[in-house]
């Protein structure tokens, strides 16, 4: 008699235990129809024992793994343990969690496996952390490679910064101490001023577009919004551009429509906008090549497009042409100078204007495309295009 009291205690406390587990403790039979579901099981499923016993265990199954289910209870029959193997199932009401999953065989008095008792633990918190601690070492490993680059960047911009003003100051001083020997006749003095005053403008240049770039990190961009006439900014920049291009025999053409809707922003600024597109695109354009800048109305936009027969960008580049520093050929002995500033503070104008700049290109000797959208001002009656002189 005492005996069997004992047994009973022994079953009440495994019932007990079994009852307010934290964890989910499932049993099923040989077919996997649910034959046992505790009070976990209701709380991490969402189903309720009622709802649970008699139906197949794919009710928490997802479609996508079910063949689980044939591999675990294999293992079972083949007596190798299945111990915290990490799934995941579906609740009642449809979401998934995740679930670390033990499995035992139940077996009758003959030793034959007829079901199997799991224990599932909901570790869908645990994994949530694992995927936020796995995105932060990614975003430290971003932000890593993103200062390592930084610093590449800033030290070649350096180096490049140092070429560039050494260039033009060494051409000053050289020529400014022939002059001073007073040894050159008239025509040799002048070509000396020449060149003194070409290099001086260079290195003017240089400063102003250190100073820009400098003013848009600090975020101390200012500018004098009124409303602007976008064909004679752009006559005004191609102008300033023509002396250069006709020096290295490149052929500056626009079209504009005159009666292209103003803009609000500022006129120095987007006159320098177009100074730079041009600039740039005669620069990389070889001798008897065109760069052609158009202007006309596209819906609300008014589109500035600068196009030439250079060289043409490297499609792996056309993503950081806009960066600050970057240039497709870094090196000193490259055969076009600059800083690698001139797009980066296109891109910054341009935006602070509420526009977009975008580039385009098919590879090496094909050319390239700057296409500017800023936004109208006012809306004017459309137009046709008028084409001006192209300049020799």
């Amino acid at each position: 008699m005492m005996v069997n009291k004992t047994t009973d205690l022994t079953a009440l406390r495994l019932a007990a235990i079994v009852e307010w587990s934290d964890d989910a403790i499932v049993s099923k039979d040989a077919r996997g129809f649910i034959t046992s579901w505790n009070r976990s099981a209701e709380r991490i499923f969402g189903f309720t024992a009622d709802e649970a016993i008699g139906k197949h265990i794919t009710l928490i199954i997802p479609d996508e793994r079910r063949g689980e289910e044939d591999t675990i209870f294999k293992r079972i029959l083949a007596n190798k343990v299945v111990d915290h193997f990490e799934t995941v199932r579906r609740r009642k009401d449809g979401t998934l969690i995740h679930i670390s999953l033990t499995v035992s065989p139940i077996r009758d008095p003959d030793g034959e496996v007829i079901g199997a008792s799991k224990i599932a633990r909901d570790i869908t918190e645990r994994k949530r952390s694992e995927a936020a601690m796995s995105e932060l070492a990614a975003e430290n490993a971003r932000a890593y490679q993103q200062a390592r680059e930084a610093n590449r960047l800033k030290d070649e911009f350096l180096a490049t910064l140092s070429h560039e003003l050494r260039t033009p100051l060494n051409a000053i001083l050289g020529y400014a101490r022939i002059l001073s020997m007073k040894m050159l006749d008239a025509e040799k003095q002048a070509a000396a001023v020449t060149v003194i005053e070409r290099n001086a403008n260079s290195l003017k240049q240089i400063i102003e577009d250190v100073l820009d770039i400098s003013s848009i990190v600090a975020g101390k961009l200012r500018l004098h919004v009124q409303p602007v006439s976008l064909p004679d900014v752009i006559r005004s920049a191609v102008a300033t551009i023509a002396p250069a291009a006709e020096a290295r025999g490149v052929t500056l053409q626009t079209i504009v429509d005159p009666l292209v809707p103003a803009v609000s922003g500022d006129p120095d600024r987007l006159q320098q906008v177009v100074w730079n597109l041009v600039a740039n695109a005669v620069k990389f354009t070889p001798r008897g090549g065109r760069v052609q800048t158009q202007l006309a109305r596209v819906n609300s936009h008014v589109e500035i497009v600068v196009s030439d027969t250079g060289r043409g960008i490297d499609p792996g580049f056309l993503p950081h042409l806009f960066e600050r520093f970057r240039q497709a050929d870094s090196s000193l002995t490259r055969d076009q100078g600059g800083l690698g500033l001139g797009l980066a503070i296109v891109r910054e104008l341009v935006e602070s204007h509420g526009g977009s700049v975008v580039a385009s290109s098919d590879g090496a000797g094909t050319g390239a495309t700057f296409r500017v959208r800023l936004p109208v001002m006012i809306v004017h009656q459309e137009s046709h295009p008028e084409k001006t002189r192209a300049h020799p």
